[in-house]
């Protein structure tokens, strides 16, 4: 059975990953930091999960919790103090301790076709991009479009009251 390391997995969407790796089959490894709410580990706890706190910002700290694992998924999100250095300390931790594969916290359109200072969280993503396309292993990126409650949800871009939908720029900016 593989191991696969998901950090962020306190968070919304590392939940969701973490129940579905579970629901398959996978042994799971959550990281978390020591200030981690303790409902939301005790959650991770009665999935089953193997709980191991780490420091965030040590690569040996990560590296011992990744040992043995196939996989790192990070499913952290934040501004660069987050998306750019927590996330390369994690991945210098997956690479230090070999494991063979890195999942990084893309899940978004595709940063990869806008041009830099389009948007800034997603510059964000193709700073970290080119990092880990510089390191030992291999990685895939998620790249599943704009979260679709962001359509309807609490900062809505279709106003269904008022026939409307929001842009910026351009109408004709098409929509991942």
């Amino acid at each position: 059975m593989d191991t696969i390391v998901v950090a962020g997995a306190t968070g919304n969407l590392g939940t969701r990953i973490v129940r579905a790796l579970v629901m398959r089959g996978a042994r799971v490894v959550a990281l978390t930091r020591a200030r981690s709410a303790p409902d939301r580990v005790a959650q991770l706890r009665a999935l089953g999960v193997e709980v191991v706190v780490v420091d965030p910002g040590s690569v040996d700290s990560i590296a011992t919790a990744c040992a043995g694992a196939a996989c790192v998924v990070s499913a952290v999100l934040g501004l660069a103090d987050v998306m750019v250095d927590a996330q390369t300390v994690l991945l210098e931790g997956a690479v230090k301790a070999g494991v063979p594969r890195f999942i990084p916290s893309d899940y978004s359109m595709d940063f990869s076709r806008l041009t830099t200072g389009q948007n800034r969280n997603l510059d964000l993503h193709r700073e970290f991009q080119a990092r880990v396309d510089r390191a030992a292993i291999q990685a895939t990126s998620i790249l599943n479009g704009a979260f679709m409650e962001l359509l309807v949800g609490p900062a809505p871009f279709v106003l269904f009251r008022w026939k409307r939908v929001l842009y910026w720029r351009s109408q004709d900016q098409l929509l991942d």
